[in-house]
Parts: C-alpha cells; sequence; structure tokens
C-alpha cells in the first residue's frame, strides 16, 4: 500500500476525476481510465488535448538518451532515473490514451527540428517530419530552432519538396501538419509568412489552435536565418486575433505558443499553483485575453501543469521524454466548465515500442550508420554541461572552448575562445570500453556552427563580460564558457547587480587597450543572446566548423579530460 501512494505521488501527482498513472511490476502499459461515457452528462463534453514540445529531432530511443526523468521503478518504487523517450514508445503511449479518449487532438508547441541528434540531422530532419506526420500530429507552433536551416528550408520540408539532387529520406512526402506562427511577418511588407491559425471540428465543437513563436528570435537564432523576418509580441498578436477567430465561428481556443516558464517543481502540480513559477511565459499568460481557454508552451524544455490567473498553462519537458495531456470540460456552447491536465512520462521500461516506427528509426540509423559511428577516442571520463556553486564554467564548456581555441591557433594566431552555454545541448557520457564517436560529440554540439575569429579590445571584452553577467536566468547569469587562459571573478550582493572583480589573459590582468584575438561560433560572433558587443568585432575571419574542431581536439589530445576541471569563472 504504501509503494503504492508512492508511486501516485511521485509519478503522476493525480488529483480526483482525472488520469492516474499507475505503474506495475510486470505491465507493457500502465492503465488508464476511460473518459467518461457522453451519456452520464449529455450537456458535457470532454475533450482531450495531447501535447509535446521542443522534441528537436530526437527520434532514437538512445545514444543519447534524449530524457531521463527521475521517477518509481516499476519493481522496487525507488526514484531513479529511467530512459524516456524515443517516437517508437511515444506512439505507444499515445496509442494507449487515444483508444481510451473519445474527442481528442495532437498538437505541438515548436522546435520540432534543429539542434537535432546525428541521426535525424544528417537526414535534414525528412524522418522527423514523416514520423510526426504519421503520429497524427494535426498543428505545431513555430519554434525559433525550426528555422536554423533558414525559412525557405523549412517551407521545403513542410511541402515535400526535394533539391535537384533528391530527398535525403527515401519518399519523403513533407508535414502532414501546418506550422502556426501569427507573430511572424515579413519585415518588408508586413505579411505573415506562416498560418496564424488552424480551426478544427471536434466533437462539434470549432476549435482554433493559434501559434505564436518567441519574439526573442532574433536574440536566440543566427541572423541569416531570418533575414527579412520580423518578430512581434505574442499576448498583443494573439489578442488582436480573437475578433477574427470568433467571427471565423471558433468557440474554443487553444494558444500553441513556443514560449515558456522556469520552474524547479515537478512535471505535475495536483493544486495548479506551482510555486516559484516565473519568465517571460507567465507574463504573457497574465496579458492574455480570457478568451484563451489554454496555454500550451515550450521553449524552456520544463515539464509543468499549472494555473495562472486560473487558466491552464502546460509543458510537457522535451524530446519527447513527456507527453502532456490536457482535458478541457465543455458546456453545450463551448464553455470551458473545467481544465484539467497531467503530464506523462513516456518511460521506455513500462512501454513496448510501436514497431512501425521501430521501424523508422532503424531505417534511418542504417542511412546514417558510417557517419554516427565514426570513432574519435577513448576517453577515461565524461563531462558536463551543469555549473556547480561557486563556478560558472563547466566541465563540458572549458572542453569545447578550448577545442575551439586550439583548432583556430593551428589556423592563425587567436588568444581566446568563447562559447555560449546555450550551443552546449548534451552532456558528454563515457562508457568503459565503448569509442567515443562522431555521434556523441553532435548530440553535444548540433548546430555545425561556423567557427569565426575576430578581434575585441581589452575594454570590450571587459564590457562583453559584464553585460554577460547582467543577464537575467532563473538560475543565475548565463555566462560564457571560456577557454583555459581566460579567467574572471565577480561578486553580488543579495538584490543587486553582479560586480566584475577581476579579468586575466594567459596569468596577466586584461589590458584594456590591448587588440585581443577572439575565436567563438557564428551565434555568439553575430550577437546572439544579447551579446551585442561582439558585433563590433574586427577582421573577421572563418576558421572551421565547431564540431570539426571538437572532434580534432579530442582525437589529437584525449588528455584534455585532465585539464577541464571548473574555476575558470568563480563568483567570490
Amino acid at each position: 500500500m504504501h509503494r503504492f501512494i508512492a508511486l501516485l505521488k511521485c509519478v503522476s501527482k493525480p488529483y480526483l476525476g482525472f488520469s492516474l498513472i499507475v505503474l506495475l511490476a510486470g505491465c507493457a502499459t500502465p492503465p488508464l481510465p476511460p473518459q467518461a461515457p457522453s451519456a452520464a452528462s449529455p450537456s458535457k463534453t470532454e475533450l482531450s488535448i495531447f501535447s509535446i514540445n521542443d522534441f528537436h529531432g530526437h527520434i532514437q530511443p538512445k545514444s543519447p538518451v534524449p530524457l531521463s526523468p527521475r521517477l518509481p521503478d516499476p519493481q522496487s518504487g525507488e526514484l531513479k532515473a529511467q530512459a524516456a523517450g524515443g517516437v517508437a514508445y511515444l506512439a505507444t503511449v499515445l496509442d494507449t490514451l487515444r483508444s481510451q479518449r473519445k474527442n481528442q487532438v495532437f498538437v505541438a508547441a515548436g522546435d520540432l527540428v534543429g539542434a537535432s541528434p546525428q541521426m535525424s540531422s544528417l537526414l535534414k530532419d525528412e524522418p522527423t517530419v514523416s514520423a510526426l506526420g504519421q503520429l497524427g500530429l494535426a498543428a505545431s507552433s513555430l519554434g525559433n530552432h525550426d528555422l536554423d536551416a533558414g525559412l525557405p528550408e523549412l517551407l521545403r520540408k513542410t511541402r515535400g519538396e526535394c533539391p535537384s539532387t533528391g530527398c535525403a529520406w527515401p519518399e519523403f512526402k513533407g508535414a502532414s501538419f501546418p506550422f502556426l506562427a501569427a507573430n511572424m511577418f515579413e519585415t518588408e511588407t508586413g505579411k505573415r509568412v506562416l498560418p496564424s491559425h488552424m480551426l478544427k471540428d471536434i466533437a462539434g465543437f470549432k476549435v482554433a489552435f493559434v501559434g505564436a513563436v518567441t519574439r526573442d528570435v532574433p536574440k536566440v537564432t543566427i541572423p541569416k536565418s531570418i533575414v527579412g523576418l520580423r518578430f512581434a509580441d505574442e499576448a498583443d498578436t494573439l489578442n488582436a486575433l480573437v475578433p477574427e477567430l470568433r467571427a471565423a465561428g471558433a468557440q474554443v481556443l487553444v494558444a500553441i505558443m513556443h514560449e515558456g516558464a522556469m520552474y524547479n517543481g515537478g512535471a505535475n502540480d495536483p493544486s495548479y499553483a506551482c510555486p516559484g513559477l516565473q519568465g517571460r511565459g507567465v507574463d504573457i499568460a497574465k496579458r492574455l485575453d480570457p478568451a484563451y481557454a489554454i496555454i500550451i508552451s515550450g521553449h524552456t524544455h520544463q515539464a509543468y501543469t499549472c494555473k495562472i490567473d486560473g487558466r491552464l498553462m502546460v509543458q510537457a519537458g522535451s524530446f519527447g521524454g513527456w507527453l502532456t495531456e490536457s482535458r478541457l470540460t465543455l458546456d453545450a456552447t463551448g464553455k470551458v466548465l473545467d481544465a484539467q491536465a497531467i503530464n506523462h512520462p513516456v518511460l521506455q521500461g513500462v512501454y513496448a515500442p510501436n514497431p512501425a516506427f521501430v521501424a523508422l528509426v532503424a531505417r534511418a540509423a542504417a542511412l546514417t550508420t558510417a557517419a554516427r559511428n565514426k570513432p574519435v577516442a577513448d576517453l577515461t571520463r565524461g563531462a558536463t554541461r551543469m555549473a556547480t556553486a561557486p563556478f560558472g564554467d563547466t566541465t563540458l564548456g572549458n572542453l569545447v572552448a578550448d577545442s575551439h581555441l586550439a583548432f583556430a591557433k593551428k589556423r592563425g594566431a587567436v588568444d581566446i575562445g568563447i562559447t555560449n552555454s546555450g550551443g552546449i545541448r548534451a552532456d558528454l557520457t563515457v562508457e568503459p570500453g565503448r569509442t567515443t564517436t562522431l555521434s556523441d560529440l553532435f548530440a553535444i554540439q548540433p548546430f555545425t556552427n561556423e567557427l569565426i575569429a575576430l578581434t575585441l579590445t581589452g575594454a570590450q571584452l571587459q564590457e562583453l563580460i559584464r553585460r554577460q553577467l547582467n543577464s537575467r536566468r532563473a538560475n543565475g547569469p548565463a555566462t560564457l564558457q571560456v577557454s583555459h587562459n581566460l579567467r574572471y571573478q565577480w561578486s553580488q550582493a543579495p538584490g543587486a547587480e553582479p560586480v566584475l572583480e577581476s579579468v586575466t589573459v594567459d596569468g596577466k590582468p586584461l589590458d584594456l587597450t590591448h587588440d585581443y584575438r577572439i575565436v567563438a561560433n557564428n551565434f555568439t560572433a553575430e550577437g546572439g543572446n544579447d551579446l551585442n558587443m561582439m558585433k563590433q568585432g574586427r577582421d573577421r575571419v572563418v576558421v572551421g566548423m565547431d564540431i570539426d574542431a571538437f572532434e580534432e581536439w579530442l582525437r589529437e589530445n584525449p588528455k584534455a579530460m585532465d585539464q577541464i576541471e571548473p574555476g575558470r569563472l568563480v563568483r567570490k
């Protein structure tokens, strides 16, 4: 009995009258309650909206494992990390839930592709687009990473067009679902580039799914990928659409938004209070017209079920490791009487994978085997992208920055290497007896960014460091990761701005009048993440690709793992 109660609390944190996920030993799939018969409440209708976000091409179930939430072990009840995600397992969860929900639809909140593992990326994310279509995805909001390869490439994928050399994925047919972006406009004409919404008849109701991408796309996307595009405020844009949607007969309005919140609580909060929830998504929710019944969010890779001013805002983590089910109870006019939600973990140890999608992944694997399995080095230890107090640097960030510097030094005079923390997408995991492959490195650096060498004065570099220390994130400054020869210390009193205490290069104090040659990826070099000081860099030269630098450094210097301990950036 105690084990049963623990499972309920830790896995689903359920509420009365809604889904209870019970992980029973030996079950292929956990039991899920059927939808109440409509005959019991003839004046009420229940609508289930299934959603994912930030899938990022993670069709494969492992190498790397996309997500490992800490949940009760099905047999022991012990809390531990469990493998989750993979499109074949997601398909099974969807099928299981759909079979028990009379009125349902499946949507997504953006970043379906881009920053993808090598298996999907090498095939231009075409297998991911195909797989999501086969899952019955009805619509997705646009995400910033969906634009990584540029708008023309995204439109090519949606239309199923192939270049003269042919599509990477045999018999690619394109997306069977629309990308929605109400707040993305052509700068020159002011016209929308993608549809703002989709109307869908469900259970006799006309439901409008309205999409928005984060207005911060210019801050988090390489400029050349979004030339000629403008991004408006999410809430203002969606609010302005309400009269048009009502005129079109929409009874239920659903916001699908690639912007979200930061939350340190569990994936499910039965009270929906979500104490500590913060971020732009919260501000947008507070300003959004009450006509929107629910907000399906993304971008922050968090899993939560929360209510803001009484309205549901949900998110399904990332990489297909969670599936959100939001259940709306409607009266005969489409008015929302009740709204509940739960995040279902897509656990590989609980569900059996769908055979059709197992075959799809196997096909993608076969087409990319040679590239993915290319051996790089036999490493004795891994590295993490997570910082621990009082450090602002990480072992993996240090390793990547060192690789950029070493690569660039071979090709010209360069003094310092830097990289953005957000460009490092996974930890480097080393398994005894297994050679680290190119696929492992690609999971960490999936953008194939160019490395740019540029010149800043010491004063400009100092100002760059000051500004990134003042960048506001939920867990502190979004510190740049730096090569071994750059070190700095900062302090911060409670409620005050950070103060830069000291900066050294090669053990000497930073010379404000000296020119320093810096290598960074093109996202950072072009001012991404509000690093506008980088735009002032002079004498720009492309020196290669970030993934090539990473591979070369580890291949030639396996002892680099012994030189990456944190301590380059220290909070005093």
